[in-house]
């Protein structure tokens, strides 16, 4: 397995990969997601790939590629004192289901930790709704700790 940065070549292989992570999230909430036909148009792909604080990974095996992970690292915000806590947020990790449990999730997050340090974050941040448990407890084996809950009634 190669993890590389990905190009604008790479836009139909990152969009299916996102409509099969994006129709697991219509699925589970419909309330909150709306079918799509592209999570991201090319253009807006082909400025997060021209970004220089942005990290666009794709997990390659002869077969092609298998997963893919998009993070930015965000300016920090002065809420609460945290000043200087620049962080990347992951806004995407997905590995086809053939390929997991082989270790490409870990190789993307780890090197996606990685550039961000080198681009100067402290931390890496995400969001993982509670209906996708198995993704919870991947990044809980990773080491990520919750940092805050948001909680939901239905009126």
């Amino acid at each position: 397995m190669k993890i590389r940065t990905m190009t604008p070549l790479d836009y139909e292989a990152m969009d299916e990969k996102m409509r099969i992570l994006h129709r697991m999230h219509v699925a589970a909430r419909p309330d909150q997601y709306a079918e799509t036909e592209h999570v991201y148009s090319r253009d807006d792909f082909e400025a997060i790939v021209a970004c220089e604080q942005c990290i666009a990974l794709a997990a390659e095996e002869e077969g092609g590629m298998v997963g893919i992970c998009l993070a930015a690292v965000k300016e920090p915000k002065a809420l609460h004192g945290n000043f200087g806590n620049t962080v990347a947020y992951i806004e995407a990790l997905y590995v086809d289901e053939t390929a997991r449990r082989r270790g490409v999730a870990t190789a993307l997050y780890e090197e996606t930790a990685r550039r961000a340090k080198a681009l100067g974050a402290s931390g890496l941040e995400l969001m993982v709704w509670e209906f996708n448990q198995p993704a919870l407890a991947f990044y809980e084996a990773l080491g990520m700790k919750t940092q805050r809950l948001v909680l939901e009634s239905r009126l």
